[in-house]
C-alpha cells in the first residue's frame, strides 16, 4: 500500500465528503462500491490514474493522523516535545539493538551448527 493510499484511507469511507473534482474522475463502479460499503478505500490503480490536481485535492481534504490538540500541546510545552523526541530516539535505538542482538544469536547458532557439522564430518573420515 502506498503512503498516499494510507493517508487518505479514512477519508474515502464517505464518498459525499470527496471533492467534486475527484468524484468526476472516479469510475462509476468505484463510487458505487464505496457507497455500498463493498470497498472501504479507493483502489491504488484508480488513485494512480487520478490527475495531479485531483490528488492534491484529495491530500488536502484527508484527515490528519495527529490531532490538533496534540500539536497544540507540543507547541505550548517544550518539555513534552523533548520527552516525545527522547522516546522516539529510544525506540529507534531499541529497534536497532534488537535487530543486532537477533543477528548475533543467529550467527552464533549457525556457527555452532557449522562447527559441529565439520567435527562430525572429520570423524567420519
Amino acid at each position: 500500500m502506498s503512503l498516499f493510499t494510507a493517508a487518505v484511507r479514512g477519508f474515502q469511507e464517505n464518498v459525499d465528503e470527496l471533492p467534486p473534482e475527484v468524484v468526476d474522475e472516479l469510475p462509476d463502479d468505484v463510487i458505487r462500491q464505496l457507497r455500498d460499503g463493498v470497498i472501504d478505500q479507493i483502489p491504488e490503480d484508480v488513485v494512480d490514474g487520478l490527475s495531479d490536481s485531483a490528488r492534491d485535492l484529495l491530500i488536502d481534504q484527508a484527515p490528519d493522523f495527529v490531532p490538533a490538540s496534540v500539536l497544540d500541546a507540543v507547541s505550548n510545552n517544550p518539555l513534552l516535545a523533548v520527552a516525545l523526541a527522547l522516546i522516539g530516539v529510544v525506540a529507534v535505538v531499541g529497534f536497532f539493538w534488537g535487530v543486532t542482538k537477533s543477528a548475533f544469536k543467529a550467527m552464533l547458532f549457525f556457527g555452532v551448527a557449522g562447527a559441529a557439522a565439520w567435527y562430525f564430518f572429520a570423524q567420519s573420515l
